[in-house]
């Protein structure tokens, strides 16, 4: 037997980090593993963070039913969770849960869809109008997700011109829903050979954002120094300027007072 199975058998599973049973100083009863708690309309986000949460610490055991008993109220919004109170396998709690609110909903479904076709970025960034996107698509394809071979008797390349028109799709969404301040860098994209992956235009789009709030914040200290530099020019020339009709500086005879005649508020000075 090598020393690390001894060291494992001397230890106690809460100690054991390999051990599902191991708790982390910040685990203890009561504590809420993910946010938000399950509520009646998220349970397809729900469901994958907390699986993931508990794959993180080796604990997903204990939904499939090879660990016995752990608790997942704390987990879930008191309406709910006083619904499946008294089952004890926390195994079977999962399974209710997923029977009750995963069943395939045309009603929501229906509303992504509508959501999604009628997005569009308005006054956000590129960042989180590509955010919101990538969340709809995500819950889409957890109620329908992308084909895949379920017979092991197909090729990798089945359905692999399916997903390739899935992805020149996701990439219009995108584009169509920009500002128009973007036109330009849309016809270009979808002019490119070979055309690119959402990520790949969501970076071209995300760069030329980048180089317009650049130019947004310089152009106005530019402005202000060029206005500095024509005022600075104006003031020069009227001190350097010399009358050619009374020999007199800072004005050019066409605006000579002694030749076109004094306003009738001008106010002459002593000896003028």
């Amino acid at each position: 037997m090598s020393a690390t199975s001894d060291l494992r058998l001397s230890t106690s599973p809460i100690e054991d980090p390999l051990s599902p049973f191991y708790l982390h100083h910040s685990d203890h009863h009561g504590s809420i593993i993910i946010t938000p708690k399950l509520t009646s309309n998220n349970y397809s986000s729900w469901s994958r963070s907390f699986l993931l949460a508990l794959s993180i610490r080796n604990k997903s055991g204990f939904i499939d039913g090879s660990i016995p008993e752990p608790d997942l109220l704390e987990s879930i919004s008191p309406p709910i969770a006083s619904t499946v109170f008294y089952i004890r396998k926390a195994s079977e709690v999962w399974e209710t849960l997923k029977e009750r609110f995963s069943q395939p909903n045309d009603a929501r479904i229906c509303n992504l869809q509508f959501n999604l076709y009628n997005m569009s970025q308005g006054t956000r960034s590129v960042y989180a109008y590509f955010i919101e996107l990538n969340c709809i698509w995500e819950k889409l394809r957890n109620y329908r997700p992308l084909p895949h071979c379920s017979c092991g008797k197909c090729n990798s390349a089945c359905f692999q011109t399916y997903i390739d028109q899935y992805q020149k799709d996701s990439v219009f969404r995108f584009l169509n829903g920009l500002n128009e301040s973007f036109s330009t860098l849309r016809s270009q994209i979808l002019m490119m050979k070979p055309f690119p992956l959402l990520n790949e235009a969501y970076n071209l789009v995300i760069r030329d954002e980048s180089q317009r709030n650049l130019y947004l914040h310089t152009m106005p200290i530019i402005e202000s120094s060029a206005m500095a530099t024509m005022t600075e020019g104006k003031v020069k020339s009227k001190v350097d300027a010399v009358c050619s009709y009374c020999h007199k500086k800072g004005h050019t005879k066409d605006k000579c007072y002694r030749l076109i005649g004094f306003p009738p508020d001008f106010k002459f000075s002593k000896g003028k």
